[in-house]
């Protein structure tokens, strides 16, 4: 697998993974293109079809995504399927840049469907074409119009500053069930054993 680009591994610290050193960047980087590229083509498939129940349904599964940390429904299926027949490794943990995005994702969904809905093929092809648009360019530049967004604005804000602090010191703490560790041999990123990394304990010994 050839090495990340310095603007990959900034994209992936973006989203959020800016606890991986660049061995697990770059192993992770082909697993976390599979979500944006299923996620556009089904998107296409639903503006073709002008489906205001096929992009209702895909703002769900956006919406899943948002809402759960270990990942969005199609994230459930690389796990658990796609990812057996390659030998590739699982789907980290979705930090919250990324969950941000989808939550960004399913607004813009939502809206295409319901202008489908009610006769407004403009309105839903424009708000359907920049999840596609955006989603594609996630899965070949890794670089998220989501997590931009958040990086960009939300966190400028004070409010944001102080949850990020929160979620900082839940992120560095092995037992909050968050990214852990700089190793996909280690639990990195949500290890779904939820076991202490390797060399890092909680206390130690007098």
């Amino acid at each position: 697998m050839a090495p990340l680009t310095t603007f990959e591994k900034a994209n992936l610290d973006r989203q959020g993974f800016d606890c991986l050193d660049d061995e697990a960047k770059r192993i992770y980087a082909l697993p976390l293109r599979f979500t944006p590229v299923v996620g556009t083509a089904t998107i296409i498939i639903g503006l073709l079809l002008h489906s205001s129940l096929w992009l209702g349904t895909m703002a769900l599964i956006a919406l899943s995504g948002a809402l759960l940390s270990r990942g969005m429904f199609i994230d459930v299926i690389y796990n658990f399927g796609v990812r057996h027949l390659f030998r590739a490794a699982a789907l980290p943990s979705t930090p919250t840049p990324r969950r941000f995005s989808y939550l960004f994702s399913t607004v813009l969904l939502t809206g295409s469907a319901l202008s489908f809905q009610h006769g407004v093929p403009a309105a839903g092809y424009l708000l359907g074409g920049v999840v596609a648009i955006g989603g594609a360019t996630l899965a070949v530049t890794l670089w998220c119009v989501g997590s931009w967004a958040y990086n960009t604005v939300l966190r400028a804000t004070p409010g944001m500053r102080r949850i990020r602090t929160v979620v900082s010191v839940r992120h560095r703490n092995p037992g909050a069930g968050q990214l852990t560790s700089s190793s996909p041999s280690s639990g990195l990123l949500g290890s779904r054993s939820g076991r202490r990394p390797p060399g890092r304990s909680g206390r130690r010994k007098l």
